[in-house]
Parts: C-alpha cells; sequence; structure tokens
C-alpha cells in the first residue's frame, strides 16, 4: 500500500471496520444450537468444538484486520 493517501486509508479502514461488524456473529447461530443440544453424539462434540473453534479464530482475524487498518492509518496521520 506505498503512497496510498490518508483520505483512502480512512476509507479502507471504515470499510474494514464496518465486514467486521457484519460478520462477527456469522457464526453464533451453529454455536448456539450446540449449546443446546441440537445435535449430540461423538461427531456432535467434534463439530461443537471445530465450529467454537473457528468463531474464536473469525473473531481473532476480525479483530487483528481492524487494528492493523487503524494502526496504518494513525501511520499515515503522524507523516507530514
Amino acid at each position: 500500500m506505498a503512497d496510498i493517501d490518508r483520505k483512502a486509508m480512512q476509507a479502507v479502514a471504515e470499510r474494514i471496520q464496518r465486514l467486521s461488524d457484519e460478520h462477527w456473529w456469522a457464526l453464533d447461530p451453529s454455536c448456539r444450537l450446540m449449546e443446546g443440544d441440537a445435535w449430540v453424539g461423538p461427531a456432535s462434540a467434534r463439530f461443537d468444538a471445530q465450529v467454537h473453534a473457528d468463531q474464536r479464530e473469525l473473531r481473532d482475524t476480525l479483530t487483528q484486520a481492524v487494528h492493523s487498518a487503524i494502526q496504518k492509518l494513525a501511520s499515515l496521520q503522524d507523516t507530514p
């Protein structure tokens, strides 16, 4: 992203934040169903563990993306 101006980076950061907000809850319905024992048995236990791990990974990745965009924007504000 060499030579990207502050205004463009602001738009990118806002877009990343909107996408994060939109997708933050993507796996919640599946997690809630599994917590409510919608599926039981050995395969369900593996799926439950995996869907919760995927939810954590998704949220960690979204958090990192937002943080990275904010850091990049801040670095552009510091340069003349």
